[in-house]
């Protein structure tokens, strides 16, 4: 019999409420005493049950609703219910033994008595039972915590080894492949054999542009629970001088100074990423790009808009998305690197005049309150205007960097894939 009462206690996902019942017909029977036996004029009698047992009754009624709202789990909630209704039950053994040997003359005090005793008992036994279930549950969360921290560990191993790998296996043998095929096609080989040499040195190019974004793909994730202060406006410097360094472009910047925000070296990949795409992905002579910073208490919104020819309307839903088509991360790279740092990217418009995204990071923690620094710097690190940018010589040829995407993957001269 005790077997199935703790089985059906265990079933109950609001046994909580067997305790607020409890307390519910003690306090219509309290009411019940009273109207039966006590007259207005016995106060301190009303004075006396109320404070024996009435503020009992009412603690019982505060406990189930207690351990309801509590982190205990529901599975546990036997525990307090039962040593509540244990509680109730002994000490009602003890009360009326002591009631048969010293007998009260009056019947009503001896049903306050026992009214007392199984209240006090209740109240006493859940007591037991609630700090019982609560050192359990503390130590079921230690566990659990410590057994994730040792996953956790492991799967930072498992992490660190596959990016050594990477680094120093893959990339290595890749990049002794391409020197080869490189060093054939200084010779002159036969129109198939140049065709083949020339294969496997694309095709190197793209191993190797793969595996230096799975590395730092790798990398975010196992330094996002250690995140450093990054100067994002000199990160966005650097990177813009780096682009402009390797292709003929023309950007615009509106960068304030010292904006900080969390994160890592991932960072630069995120903006690299995106300007580079746009760079190679339009047909334009010389590809205009504009680069905005727009900062708020919080966040901190990097807009970056081309003119390219847009996003189909057909591949604008699955943009962020894994293409299986192509070896390139392209823009699913940054979205995950994006999401590791708090932030989001979305396209904010697209169409024949170009695209424009928006990448927004949450700022440092040390420089939310601050009040934003209206001075701006342009690619080189000075103050700069929309009327004093630096101008491009962009009536060289274009040089073309490594794509990142296979030709039949690219879907907008301005768009990543």
């Amino acid at each position: 019999m005790k077997r199935k009462i703790r089985h059906w206690l265990r079933t109950q996902a609001h046994s909580p409420r067997i305790v607020i019942g409890f307390s519910l017909l003690s306090g219509l029977a309290l009411i019940g005493w009273w109207l039966r036996f006590l007259s207005p004029a016995d106060v301190p009698a009303l004075l006396l049950t109320l404070g024996t047992v009435g503020m009992p009754t009412l603690g019982l009624a505060w406990s189930g609703y207690r351990l309801e709202q509590s982190d205990i789990a529901s599975d546990r909630y036997v525990r307090p219910v039962a040593w509540c209704l244990g509680g109730a039950v002994g000490l009602l053994a003890v009360a009326l033994p002591t009631m048969l040997i010293f007998p009260w003359h009056d019947p009503v005090v001896a049903i306050a008595w026992t009214h007392f005793a199984v209240t006090a008992g209740a109240i006493g036994g859940f007591a037991v039972g609630y700090v019982e279930a609560r050192a359990v549950q503390r130590e079921v969360d230690a566990t659990a915590a410590a057994v994730r921290a040792d996953q956790l560990a492991e799967e930072r191993q498992v992490l660190a080894y596959l990016n050594d790998l990477l680094r120093h296996e893959v990339l290595n043998s890749a990049q002794i492949i391409g020197g080869h095929a490189s060093l054939l096609l200084e010779e002159p080989p036969t129109p198939s054999r140049k065709r083949r040499l020339e294969t496997i040195d694309s095709e190197t190019e793209s191993l190797q542009a793969v595996i230096d974004d799975v590395r730092v793909m790798l990398d975010a994730n196992a330094r996002t629970n250690q995140p450093a202060v990054v100067d994002l406006s000199t990160l966005l410097v650097e990177t813009v001088t780096m682009v402009q360094t390797e292709y003929t472009v023309d950007i615009d910047t509106t960068i304030p100074a010292s904006i900080t925000v969390d994160g890592n070296d991932g960072l630069k990949r995120i903006f690299m990423n995106v300007l580079e795409n746009a760079i190679e992905h339009n047909d334009n002579e010389c590809p205009h790009v504009e680069l905005t910073v727009e900062t708020t208490s919080e966040t901190v919104t990097v807009t970056i808009a081309d003119d390219g020819p847009g996003i189909p309307q057909d591949e604008r839903a699955t943009l962020f998305d894994r293409k299986s088509s192509n070896h390139g991360l392209g823009l699913y790279l940054v979205r995950i690197l994006v999401t590791r740092y708090g932030g989001a990217v979305d396209l904010v418009e697209t169409g024949p005049e170009g695209s424009v995204f928006a990448i927004t990071l949450p700022r440092a923690s040390s420089q939310r309150r601050q009040d934003t620094n209206e001075r701006e710097i342009g690619p080189t690190g000075q103050h700069s205007s929309e009327n004093a940018r630096e101008q491009r010589d962009c009536s060289r040829n274009r040089h073309h960097g490594p794509t990142r995407e296979s030709p039949s993957s690219v879907v907008s001269t301005a768009s990543l894939q």
